[in-house]
């Protein structure tokens, strides 16, 4: 019987030992905290597009990744309005601080707000470019300021800055190239700026990514569809991972269809901008 007594006690005394050595071990490496990414930017960071934000990528990107998610995204926020929430939002501000990912999307509503869209819509259907000038200066200006506001808050988080995609299938020459034109100096500025301030941030090639993979916007043929802000997600991951596992586009039964409409496009194109400069006088604003 005491022998009996005895062995209890010592499996209670081995029992207590090792739950109190697993307790310290818990104690002195508690769960690490998840990591913090913060998503700035218009609506297309916001998540529109789609009608379940956990279709949208900041929350794709999320949860893949076990982050704790803060989305900063604004429908219609260009890059003026991101700059000063930056510089005086103290709520953005501290956010900003404490992140650990940081991903930016903005400078479309540069362009798609602007005061006189209709003559710069016109001139750029007619190859006039010149009217995006002054609207791409801007955005250098203000990309600039996000970007140093950013640093200066939080120089040691991992910076992420998309490019503009273009939403349009390729078929009509003149608004391809209208619309290539208009975020095309955007995503240049964002290059020049990297280019002039090396490790500054990483860039997500979301405009590549977008060739060749047709309807990923939805109707309103602006922001992404579900299957946009699923390659925007892989395009983000990719960079975070430093990997590349978005795979190339392969020539389909689609390009065939559209190299065949092409030609007929391409003659309503020509149509179509022979109407633009004979109502050109009549767009009040046209420039």
């Amino acid at each position: 019987m005491k022998k009996n007594m005895k062995r209890l006690a010592a499996g209670l005394l081995c029992a207590a030992l090792v739950w109190l050595f697993f307790g310290l071990i818990s104690y002195a490496n508690p769960p690490e905290e998840p990591l913090k990414l913060l998503v700035l930017g218009d609506s297309i960071a916001a998540g529109s597009g789609v009608n379940d934000k956990n279709d949208a990528y900041a929350w794709l990107v999320a949860e893949e990744k076990g982050y704790a998610l803060s989305n900063r995204g604004a429908g219609g926020d260009s890059s003026a309005l991101m700059r000063v929430k930056v510089e005086t939002d103290e709520a953005i501000r501290e956010e900003i601080a404490g992140a650990d990912i940081i991903a930016v999307s903005i400078g479309g509503n540069d362009f798609l707000h602007a005061e006189r869209f209709a003559a710069l819509f016109v001139n750029g259907l007619l190859g006039d470019y010149s009217l995006m000038e002054p609207l791409h200066a801007a955005f250098r200006e203000n990309f600039t300021g996000i970007v140093d506001g950013i640093r200066a808050l939080n120089p040691d988080a991992m910076l992420i800055v998309q490019t503009l995609y273009n939403p349009f299938v390729p078929l009509l020459p003149s608004l391809t190239e209208a619309y290539n034109a208009a975020v095309g100096g955007n995503n240049a500025a964002v290059y020049a700026y990297l280019a002039d301030n090396p490790g500054a941030y990483l860039i997500a090639d979301v405009y590549t990514a977008f060739q060749g993979r047709y309807f990923m916007v939805s109707i309103d043929m602006t922001h992404p569809a579900a299957g946009g802000h699923a390659v925007i997600a892989r395009v983000l991951l990719d960079t975070i991972d430093g990997t590349q596992t978005l795979a190339p586009v392969s020539p389909g039964a689609l390009d065939v269809l559209l190299g065949i409409l092409r030609p007929l496009f391409t003659l309503l194109d020509r149509v179509l901008v022979t109407a633009l400069r004979l109502l050109a006088p009549l767009v009040t604003l046209f420039a």
